[in-house]
């Protein structure tokens, strides 16, 4: 006697493909069918990721539409569905997962089309569905570093500048004209407007949106965002000693706690050398001094978190 679960598998194949007799091998002939379809589909799915993941030249998937005036360089990895048009250039070893699109003409109104340059570095990772628009302009450029990972979803507008080894997490957005310094973190759905600077090991909380310039070795966090205190962790990490870390705390604590006139901070640098022989902290005036966006001297409740003793 039958089971229940073949009487039912029984039922449910036999009339579609016409046959009358119960004890006919349609579900054998079916189940057989089935197991070849998933064989190839599994060597594809395979060959894919042989390709992708473990060789060594250059990859590009089928189902990617490449471009006239498309660069790539060795080892470069394009994934299923991207599509990359205009005068782009892939720097060596970066890998487009899937369905990334580079080169479409900025989100702007009254814009058709784009013939300026994009180039995105060696090293680097483009998650699924990133975007990175082309420049407005046939002189200007879209530029993303080496080094750099920019995670699912996360938007890159037209004339941005993304220096080296910059991290963005999932679905950070960023306005067209921004410029993103080395090292920084930008987490989840963070954004910025258009023409902002984010500064070197600059870390942007999630969810957080900026309006003006963000000064490097800074941790922010909010809307619109609030200095939240010295990024500490990058710093040591990246093996700032501790008296450029101290300079730093001392000068960040002057303009965002204290808040002393620029002029004031800047006259006060120059007169201790111990501040002014510190590279970070000449960054971190002449980041300021050069704003146009302006930086905002808000601050969280308690700027503190990240901010143990060095």
């Amino acid at each position: 006697m039958l089971g229940r679960g073949q009487v039912v598998r029984q039922r449910f194949l036999v009339p579609p493909f016409g046959g009358s007799n119960p004890s006919a091998p349609i579900y054998q002939i079916q189940e057989k069918t089935v197991d070849i379809k998933r064989e190839k589909i599994e060597k594809k799915a395979s060959s894919f990721e042989e390709a992708f993941f473990n060789l060594k030249t250059t990859y590009v998937h089928p189902t990617a539409v490449i471009g006239d005036h498309v660069t790539l360089e060795e080892g470069v990895k394009i994934g299923p569905g991207c599509v990359i048009i205009g005068n782009v250039h892939i720097g060596a070893h970066t890998s487009l997962y899937a369905h990334v699109s580079v080169g479409f003409p900025g989100q702007v109104l009254g814009l058709s089309q784009s013939h300026g340059t994009i180039k995105i570095g060696s090293n680097c990772t483009l998650r699924e569905f990133v975007t990175v628009h082309a420049p407005r302009h046939a002189e200007g450029s879209t530029r993303i570093g080496n080094n750099c990972y920019i995670m699912n979803y996360s938007h890159v507008g037209h004339d941005c500048h993304i220096h080296d080894n910059v991290t963005m997490i999932n679905n950070v957005n960023l306005g067209g004209h921004t410029v993103v310094e080395s090292h920084a973190f930008l987490m989840a759905n963070a954004a910025s407007h258009q023409f902002c600077r984010i500064g070197s090991y600059a870390s942007i909380a999630p969810f957080s949106a900026t309006r003006q310039d963000l000064p490097p070795y800074c941790l922010f966090d909010g809307r619109p965002t609030r200095f939240a205190g010295l990024n500490i962790i990058a710093l040591k990490r990246a093996l700032f000693s501790p008296q450029a870390i101290n300079a730093l705390k001392h000068v960040a604590k002057l303009f965002f706690q204290d808040k002393l006139p620029f002029a004031t901070i800047k006259e006060h640098v120059q007169h201790d050398e111990s501040l002014s022989s510190t590279p970070s902290v000449q960054h971190f005036m002449q980041f300021i001094e050069k704003s146009e966006r302006g930086v905002s001297r808000q601050t969280v409740h308690a700027p503190t978190h990240n901010q143990e003793e060095c």
